[in-house]
């Protein structure tokens, strides 16, 4: 049995975008896991207190009267009970809210969290994961977005680096883009948790058959997100096909490069996930289907980052060199 910690800062009870998605995630894990303990804290109804000389000093000297440090006690403990941690946090003036910046500050605290070590910090907190449900009324930037850097950087710091990121944007332009960021966000999460189980592998597959599959696909993200378009090529065969909705088909390597160079010249990809379902091979092929997440913003382009799921469909072949993409299909946004 595990423990999902759950941690709503919006300020709204009611009406919380961030909210409805956490409910949406909470549901969904649980469907996965029944057995599964959910610990809940509210930001709002029980606001966390920001630190006072008082707590610091019960923080630094063990002397001091332990009240004064009794509630960060309960919140890393808390912390420390928890596999995941699910964070719904709305964007308040390009940064976190306030209640949620205290919730930190109680509990990164050196020697229970974090600590000191040859002058190295080091988190202890490791071996967890964690979800970030975001929201903001406009388009997002990479460039305001204060709240997502910082909280990769102080779950990191504490020890929780394997962070997942569910981004709602555009939730006040018109109702369509609202409905269809909700959408697509449920999807996303559905895959996060479906991502816990394996994907089906069907056929002859060695463990070294999976492991260059898998490293074709971490360095196809790998080289979208450099918008390194000979490295992209390099994983693909020599007659690779690049079937893209209502353009013509790209047929080779070299045409590969050349549609992926003047792609990369354009847009720029802020990250780039697959999620496999399944996998069948028959003689030197193999078909995966799957989804994939894709964030990316155009140079020069007011509008900011555009986010959108979408279903795919590869084909790899196994050549001399090893396994290679050979067929690349993705179907229209969703």
């Amino acid at each position: 049995m595990k423990t999902l910690l759950r941690i709503d800062a919006s300020a709204r009870i009611n009406g919380s975008n961030t909210r409805v998605l956490a409910d949406y995630f909470q549901t969904k894990w649980l469907s996965h896991n029944p057995e599964d303990k959910v610990i809940h804290r509210c930001l709002a109804s029980n606001p966390i207190p920001h630190i006072t000389n008082e707590t610091i000093k019960a923080f630094q000297h063990a002397d001091e009267l332990s009240s004064n440090r009794t509630l960060s006690d309960t919140l890393i403990d808390e912390l420390k009970r928890a596999d995941h941690l699910l964070i719904g946090s709305p964007l308040y003036n390009l940064t976190l809210p306030s209640t949620l910046k205290a919730y930190f500050d109680h509990v990164v605290r050196a020697g229970l969290t974090f600590e000191v070590r040859q002058g190295n910090y080091r988190g202890l907190l490791t071996g967890k994961t964690a979800t970030l449900i975001t929201a903001r009324g406009s388009k997002s930037s990479p460039t305001d977005d204060f709240q997502t850097t910082y909280l990769r950087k102080i779950l990191a710091f504490i020890g929780i680096d394997a962070v997942d990121v569910v981004a709602l944007d555009g939730l006040t332009l018109d109702q369509q883009t609202k409905e269809k960021a909700i959408s697509c966000a449920q999807q996303q999460i559905d895959d996060l948790l479906n991502r816990t189980v394996s994907p089906v592998w069907q056929g002859e597959f060695s463990e070294y058959d999976k492991q260059q599959i898998n490293f074709l696909r971490a360095g196809q993200a790998d080289a979208i997100v450099k918008g390194d378009a000979q490295a992209y090529a390099e994983l693909c065969a020599d007659n690779i096909q690049l079937l893209i909705p209502s353009q013509d088909v790209i047929t080779g390597r070299n045409a590969l490069l050349e549609a992926e160079q003047k792609l990369f010249s354009r847009t720029k990809f802020a990250s780039f996930q697959k999620i496999p379902l399944h996998i069948e091979r028959s003689g030197n092929l193999a078909v995966e289907v799957g989804r994939q997440e894709v964030t990316m913003h155009k140079h020069h382009d007011t509008d900011g980052i555009f986010s959108t799921c979408q279903k795919y469909t590869h084909v790899f072949r196994l050549t001399p060199q090893g396994w290679r993409f050979a067929m690349l299909m993705s179907n229209p946004n969703e």
